[in-house]
């Protein structure tokens, strides 16, 4: 009778636990808030040395903010990248873990590792009701950006993507232009057409922007006319379209067409990467720098809504293994003052002055009817080794305020002998995004390493990112360890059905 009475009283207590838990999650759940507009960051490359680097950066130079914006976020952990294929991750599966929270192999999109198209937190968003928006300062169907909306076996399928961004549910789409691809024959132009024809409104450029209508049902924003993609930062003249610009459109129309619904908005800052591929820390510096300018546009509308607002930012891997520090605990920062454009910018100023055509195509003559005819042109000679090295000490800060020992100049004068010693007039280094004048690529990698950013190599790391979070429910993001972590999370917190 004991025993019997004993068990009941288990039994009652257990169901009695029980219910005070269903209970006590029933309120929290009731009391937790969901979040309304969701604004999802990403810097491709943009590894944590590159964010702490860009303010040292800055401090130094007074070149941008001396805090990055999102740096300071409440929430500041890391995630780890690896892909499905490779513990180096490249944009595609990177791009793909955090839209859809799966890992897949490298060069895919949306698909996973065995080529099964798997839904995105963009679609989870639109499923819910809400406006969708996607970003991007490089190629409007480049890897990262279409992670968000299309699902190809190859990260190179632009035709394809660009297809599947127009018949996908994007309200809102914008980036520097299409890409294609030359084995089609199609052109941006192509595709701008095909979107038009399927009512989508396309528009060129910031004054074009403010054409831009909520009555709309979808829009693209490009950069310009035949932009593949937004000049660097640093290169940036009075016109040009900016990310900021971008995500300033996006926001008026998503916030216009779905103010109580709520949007989901991703906003990549595409040429983070670009700089790290080509080991330009100014360029890398002044991206990071455009992103934080972004970010500023989405903080002022956080500012306005701070109990709906969620703002995630993260990276989909690092770049160029990036360190801070040279020699003896030493860095100065203050060097790279002296670039004032990117290593792009720069060899095609070297080019222009320099190296206007290799010798064997100068015309020694023309016939017609122009200036010349019947003249002899006058040949191409080569700059002498002072003529260089004043161009470097101009737009680098070279032996001015950068010192340069002997050793270091007797490399650079050898460079600078097999540049001009070549038959074609060229010696150059090729990276992923560019292919500079080795001279000056090797001038902007010393004056780097100078300043105390010295760069492991020109690809991708297996290092982890840095995930900077604000807003609704920030804090559960400290529970994040991999990428993948990321897009579920976000979509709990802002109540999308998952589809995976």
């Amino acid at each position: 009778m004991k025993l019997r009475i004993k068990f009941l009283y288990m039994v009652l207590a257990v169901i009695f636990m029980t219910g005070t838990a269903d209970m006590t999650h029933a309120r929290r759940a009731k009391k937790e808030p969901q979040a309304k507009y969701v604004f999802y960051l990403i810097g491709d490359g943009m590894g944590i040395n590159e964010v702490t680097g860009t303010e040292l950066y800055n401090q130094a130079t007074g070149n941008g903010p001396e805090r990055i914006n999102f740096m300071h976020f409440p929430v500041r952990t890391f995630v780890t990248t690896y892909s499905a294929s490779a513990l180096v991750t490249d944009s595609a599966a990177g791009g793909t873990a955090l839209s859809t929270g799966t890992k897949t192999y490298n060069g895919a999109i949306g698909v996973d590792a065995d080529r099964n198209p798997v839904s995105t937190i963009a679609e989870w968003a639109k499923d819910s009701g809400a406006g969708v928006g996607v970003a991007t300062s490089v190629g409007i169907n480049h890897a990262t950006p279409s992670a968000f909306y299309a699902h190809v076996n190859d990260r190179n399928s632009y035709d394809a993507i660009a297809r599947q961004l127009i018949a996908s549910d994007v309200d809102f789409a914008a980036g520097a232009g299409f890409l294609t691809e030359r084995r089609t024959g199609l052109d941006a132009v192509f595709y701008e057409q095909e979107a038009r024809g399927e009512g989508i409104k396309v528009f060129y450029g910031t004054e074009d922007f403010e054409n831009v209508s909520t009555s709309y049902d979808r829009v693209i924003c490009l950069g310009g006319r035949n932009i593949g993609e937004l000049p660097y930062a640093v290169d940036r003249k009075e016109g040009d379209t900016a990310l900021k610009d971008f995500v300033s459109t996006g926001i008026s129309y998503l916030y216009g067409r779905y103010p109580e619904e709520g949007f989901f908005f991703m906003i990549e800052g595409g040429k983070i990467d670009y700089a790290g591929h080509n080991d330009d820390a100014v360029a890398c510096f002044e991206e990071v720098n455009d992103l934080a300018e972004a970010m500023d546009v989405v903080l002022a509308f956080y500012n306005e809504h701070p109990d709906e607002t969620l703002i995630v930012v993260t990276a989909d891997h690092e770049t160029g293994g990036l360190m801070l520090g040279a020699g003896e605990y030493s860095m100065s920062p203050e060097m790279l003052a002296g670039q004032t454009m990117s290593e792009n910018e720069l060899t095609a100023k070297f080019r222009q002055k320099f190296m206007p055509a290799p010798p064997q195509q100068q015309r020694r003559g023309q016939r017609g009817n122009g200036p010349g005819f019947g003249q002899q042109q006058p040949q191409w000679t080569p700059p002498t080794w002072e003529e260089v090295k004043g161009f470097l000490q101009e737009n680098l800060g070279l032996w001015d305020k950068v010192p340069v020992d002997r050793r270091t100049e007797a490399k650079l004068m050898e460079t600078y002998q097999s540049t001009f010693g070549s038959k074609d007039g060229g010696n150059d280094v090729r990276s992923l995004y560019a292919v500079n004048t080795r001279l000056i690529s090797d001038a902007v990698i010393y004056l780097n390493a100078k300043a105390g950013y010295q760069w492991s190599h020109g690809s991708h790391s297996g290092s982890p990112v840095g995930l900077y979070v604000n807003g609704v429910r920030a804090r559960e993001f400290n529970s994040c360890t991999d990428n993948t972590d990321i897009p579920r999370l976000i979509a709990r917190i802002a109540g999308y059905e998952t589809n995976n």
